[in-house]
């Protein structure tokens, strides 16, 4: 039951954030330019500009606009595209599946990496390739992601010719893959680490060394469990960080996903397109924070007791 209501707040937190989206991204957009203007031609009088602005729906007052965006927002209806003229939601979420192919892998395979790493490095404090894990892991960890992906560029496709630098295709999948699970697993790497070598103090783990058990045993029946929620809850963050890196690797690597459309969108003054686009990574990353919260809050027992 505790859980349940732990759900209920959590979709009440979605709602608001639903209209703290829609508010905040109707406000900016209306603050960055005049969308009638930038889509007329630059010799247009007033009354075409003022025509235009009819035709996209902008000479309504303000306070009309914005219920008619709040209302879009619930019944995920943004109206239609300035530029292309399709349905605003239709085209934001035929570039979600390319983004989430990029995204979802590197998550899961950063999430390998880091246990495996970032175990080793646990029970191996004292040891110099432990050691060395974790400082090569810092040292990724500092490098920004678009610099990683230029440099993998220049080797993988410039130089070597073996991957395409940009474009579509599976081939064109790897680069960017592989750019955001070592920025991914860099950090939680670290992270894996810190918790393991905590559980590894805690009583249950010392009592279950005492009685002899196994280091195998001791490691995944005792020491994981403990460590693991956190890991859960951060996952749901690092989503959140490759989600909002696509901005500048999808660009970067001219790939067409929701990132490359976004930033287009934001250039053109595409109010739809940009609400579309922003709204869907908004209740994504909210979505996926809200299970990763509920599946720690069902592994560990300690969190069940509070409703928020």
């Amino acid at each position: 039951m505790k859980i349940a209501r732990f759900v209920m707040w959590k979709l009440l937190l979605l709602v608001t954030v639903i209209i703290g989206v829609t508010t905040l991204m109707f406000t900016l957009t209306r603050l960055s330019g005049d969308a009638a203007v930038l889509m007329s031609p630059p010799e247009a009088s007033d009354a075409v500009v003022e025509a235009t602005r009819e035709r996209l729906g902008l000479d309504a007052p303000l306070i009309v606009q914005y219920v008619d965006a709040l209302v879009g927002a619930f019944t995920f209806d943004f109206g239609t595209s300035f530029v292309t003229k399709e349905a605003a939601s239709t085209l934001a979420l035929e570039r979600l599946a390319p983004s989430l192919s990029i995204v979802l892998p590197a998550l899961l395979l950063a999430a390998l990496l880091a246990f495996a790493i970032g175990t080793y490095a646990a029970l191996h404090q004292a040891d110099i390739r432990g050691r060395l894990l974790m400082a090569g892991a810092f040292v990724l960890d500092g490098i920004p992601y678009f610099l990683i992906a230029l440099v993998l560029v220049l080797i993988f496709a410039i130089t070597l010719g073996w991957l395409p630098a940009t474009g579509g295709g599976s081939a064109s999948l790897v680069l960017p893959i592989v750019v955001l699970t070592i920025q991914g697993f860099a950090t939680l790497s670290r992270l894996t680490r810190g918790q393991l070598i905590d559980a590894l103090s805690q009583g249950p783990v010392t009592m279950a060394k005492s009685k002899g058990l196994s280091p195998r045993t001791v490691l995944f029946k005792h020491t994981v469990p403990l460590a693991v929620p956190p890991l859960i809850s951060y996952l749901g963050i690092l989503f959140s960080f490759l989600i909002g890196s696509l901005l500048i690797l999808e660009p970067l690597l001219n790939y067409a996903g929701m990132g490359q459309l976004l930033v287009r969108s934001v250039n053109q003054r595409d109010f739809p397109a940009v609400q579309a686009c922003v709204f869907i990574i908004a209740i994504l990353i909210t979505v996926v924070n809200i299970v990763m919260d509920t599946i720690v809050r069902v592994l560990d027992p300690r969190l069940r007791t509070k409703v928020a």
